[in-house]
């Protein structure tokens, strides 16, 4: 038998297999799912921006975007209440459109509804109508059957002489 190394991990694992997974006694530092999230994001941007055209997209979209809140400051600096009776305006217009929408919605939904009940009822009668037409269709297989045994012959009692018998 060997004497026990000093520093075998083998030896240190051997009570607990999975303390690799242990977080608790980790001496590393922690990184939160979010900070990981960030530093993820921040990684892939700066990669990103490795190519000359990502970054004259991405300086021409933010010099619009500057320009385009530049400009929505200056507007609502100028008329404050006018902007804001101006974006009620808008919105009480979408919410108008939108009712009309929810209003249309709901008058396809029920004329679907109706017209489904009709496929229904269609689908229960052509379903009656095959159950008939096979009953049918088994008598005049059984009379074709009677009519064949009669023509050559073989006259068996029919189904009303065994009734009755």
């Amino acid at each position: 038998m060997q004497p026990p190394l000093q520093h075998d991990p083998h030896a240190t694992q051997a009570d607990s297999p999975n303390r690799q997974f242990d977080q608790y006694e980790s001496s590393s530092p922690r990184i939160s799912v979010v900070n990981g999230i960030l530093l993820g994001a921040l990684v892939g941007g700066l990669l990103a921006l490795l190519s000359s055209s990502n970054r004259k997209n991405t300086k021409q979209s933010l010099t619009n975007a500057k320009s385009s809140v530049g400009s929505l400051v200056e507007t609502v600096k100028e008329d404050p209440a006018g902007k804001a009776s101006q974006v009620i305006d808008q919105v009480k217009a979408a919410s108008g459109i939108i009712q009309e929408v929810a209003t249309d919605v709901q008058n396809v939904y029920e004329k679907v509804a109706g017209e489904a009940d009709t496929v229904k009822q269609d689908v229960n009668k052509v379903v009656e109508t095959a159950q008939e037409a096979k009953s049918d269709l088994q008598s005049i297989g059984e009379k074709v059957v009677e009519a064949k045994d009669t023509a050559l012959g073989h006259e068996q009692p029919s189904t009303e002489d065994k009734q009755q018998s």
